[in-house]
């Protein structure tokens, strides 16, 4: 916004200036000479951001998540944007053995389809250091839910994580 700003006020300049000029009603006796300065100008006159700040990219984003609380859909033909972050962040929530503070406040791990103690989900940790091939799939659409799969110990696992990141559930 702000270089759309800047940009904009230049061109009124320009304006200003060509609108300022009259333009002679008898020719010129002498010759017109253009004038350049000596020494060549070594700082641009305005300079683009190299890189957006990061509270104004978040800015940004809030902007759009309204499209998200009013029930629009992503169109089919746009890429999943956010699948290959969900799984880093799923691989490394694996691989530091499921700390607290990345589990959603209804954690359920569950292991050959039952609940786990604190202490299996422990041992279950230790055993997943190997675990490979995180695949996050697209959001659903009703519970707002994306469920990330990986590969340990030769077994397909499952996580369901929710738009914030945090996760629910862990399937072993």
């Amino acid at each position: 916004m702000r270089l759309f700003g800047t940009l904009f006020a230049l061109a009124l300049v320009a304006l200003a200036m060509l609108a300022s000029q009259r333009v002679p009603s008898q020719q010129l006796a002498a010759p017109v000479q253009v004038v350049r300065p000596m020494v060549p100008c070594s700082r641009p006159m305005f300079r683009m951001p190299s890189k957006t700040p990061r509270g104004r990219r978040d800015a940004m984003v809030a902007k759009f998540k309204f499209l998200k609380d009013l029930g629009i859909k992503k169109p089919d033909f746009l890429p999943d944007f956010g699948g290959p972050k969900k799984a880093r962040m799923a691989e490394a929530f694996v691989l530091n053995g499921f700390p607290a503070s990345e589990r959603a406040p209804t954690f359920e791990a569950t292991i050959g389809g039952e609940v786990a103690s604190a202490e299996e989900l422990a041992q279950a940790a230790e055993s997943m250091k190997s675990a490979t091939d995180f695949n996050a799939q697209p959001y659903d659409e009703e519970t707002l839910e994306r469920v990330i799969t990986f590969t340990a110990n030769g077994k397909t696992c499952e996580l369901r994580m929710t738009q914030e990141g945090k996760i629910l559930s862990a399937t072993l």
